[in-house]
């Protein structure tokens, strides 16, 4: 009997979109085709929360390392990473760095850009990377140019979530029920959160504020909204936990400064949350239309309040855009769909697979240390001026 094709997919043992993201679409699979392996990678110096409650699989494993130079992690990770027949999903520095120093010469290197502040690793490891993929067209459109001689190995695929079948009632005078989710970081923008409540408040505007999910800020945060009575704070055990909780929830507000697709979005939209968010990317406007909610300029904080005071006083709009986010995610964003569609590129892996050869240069830093090595390149080099 024929062994299957190996999958190795690279996440998080973190709370974040990314951890999300594997979630979803491992859990969404289409079939059994791969033996499928999830390395889910720990930085112990980093103060950030944990994954809880989610259960390994057979293969899966989870790698903790602390900051240290590139060949010792290479080497530990190395060990979680076989070169049976398949492919690799990376997403993060580390994989990569571990395939530069012992390349798999039966993986296929599928490369996952989720937002623009991975595009140094793109242009970094071109020479290792396969296959190309985002989500968010910004970023496809990005790497196109940064790789212009390798426009067929760059693929544009939206991720996705459950569709809920929910369907919304209008909300006629009730306060408005404001919902933040995402790691509570600086750069997911969540001190503005009381900037714009402040802003409501002096306009009269009374709304309530859930704040889910957790962070290294989030104590900070707590006290600095602890003078406002209207913010409340959950950190939901389960995926169906947090839906729940979204259904109850008006607006979804995100004024983050660097995203791709954030899965929260997409879970809130598919609820009827009426999405206000920062500018973080201009291929966000694709998927937030005007039909659907807004995207203002980064720091803009009275932009957001003038749309949430608006949606205040026009409960036909809010309706109205409700409706269109579910409609939208019910139409482009099904996880079922969507997740085949990567699974269907994953299992071209052998027709994907590039015959490449190692950049002597390269190796020649590589090994640099070793006299034999240096004095081998020095006669190459000259030999190369003599043919020319």
């Amino acid at each position: 009997m024929h062994s299957k094709p190996e999958l190795i997919v690279i996440s998080q043992n973190l709370m974040g979109g990314g951890s999300s993201f594997h979630r979803n679409m491992l859990a969404h699979r289409p079939d059994e085709y791969f033996d499928v392996k999830c390395i889910y990678l720990d930085p112990l110096d980093w103060a950030a929360k944990r994954l809880e409650n989610h259960s390994l699989g057979e293969n899966d494993s989870i790698f903790e390392f602390t900051q240290q130079p590139d060949e010792q992690l290479a080497e530990k990770l190395n060990k979680h990473i076989s070169n049976k027949k398949g492919a690799i999903v990376a997403n993060l520095p580390e994989e990569l760095i571990t395939l530069d120093h012992f390349p798999k010469s039966n993986k296929t290197v599928y490369f996952i850009c989720h937002d623009k502040g991975f595009l140094y690793l793109v242009k970094k490891y071109e020479y290792l990377i396969d296959i190309f993929i985002a989500h968010n067209f910004e970023v496809y459109e990005s790497i196109r140019e940064l790789l212009p001689k390798r426009l067929k190995d760059v693929h544009f695929i939206q991720h996705g979530v459950e569709i809920q079948n929910y369907k919304r009632e209008k909300k006629e005078s009730q306060k408005l029920n404001l919902v933040f989710l995402a790691r509570h970081v600086k750069s997911k923008g969540i001190y503005d959160l009381p900037k714009i409540n402040q802003i409501l408040v002096n306009n009269n505007i009374e709304v309530n504020w859930m704040i889910l999910g957790d962070g290294e800020e989030k104590q900070n945060f707590k006290k600095e909204v602890s003078a406002y009575s209207n913010f409340q704070f959950e950190t939901p055990e389960t995926n169906a936990d947090v839906i729940e909780i979204l259904k109850r929830q008006d607006i979804y507000i995100l004024p983050s400064s660097l995203d791709g697709l954030p899965v929260s979005l997409l879970e809130s939209m598919s609820v009827g949350c009426v999405p206000i968010v920062y500018n973080f990317s201009e291929g966000i406007k694709k998927v937030i239309t005007n039909d659907i909610g807004y995207v203002e300029n980064i720091g803009d904080i009275n932009s957001v309040a003038e749309k949430i005071i608006l949606l205040h006083n026009d409960r036909n709009r809010l309706f109205e855009q409700s409706t269109n986010a579910i409609n939208k995610v019910e139409k482009e964003f099904n996880i079922k769909i969507q997740a085949n569609e990567y699974f269907n590129l994953y299992k071209k892996f052998k027709s994907l697979k590039k015959n490449r050869f190692i950049l002597l240069t390269k190796l020649e830093k590589k090994y640099s240390k070793y006299k034999i090595v240096r004095i081998g390149f020095k006669v190459l080099r000259i030999l190369k001026m003599i043919q020319k």
